[in-house]
């Protein structure tokens, strides 16, 4: 699995939570604030990335630096992953 990918599956998931209509998912927007992403949409988000490439998030790492856009998400999965561009 590439980059390109896994991009492509994080942001058809925030497209479906978003509670603000967009078609297209910025990679540096934040979630919050463009797409009404609250913090349990934001778990839904992750426990299905979780199921979706069989991994799991380090709680330590469970911060806005790594989960405040779809493209710092699709970021540590491609580490965790060890998936380079």
């Amino acid at each position: 699995m590439d980059k390109s990918i896994i991009e492509q599956k994080v942001c058809q998931w925030v497209r479906e939570k978003a509670t603000v209509p967009s078609e297209e998912i910025a990679l540096d927007a934040d979630l919050r604030d463009n797409y009404g992403i609250d913090s349990i949409s934001l778990v839904e988000l992750l426990v299905e990335i979780e199921c979706a490439f069989d991994m799991t998030f380090d709680s330590a790492s469970l911060t806005n630096d790594y989960f405040s856009t779809a493209g710092s998400i699709s970021e540590y999965v491609c580490r965790k992953l060890a998936v380079s561009a």
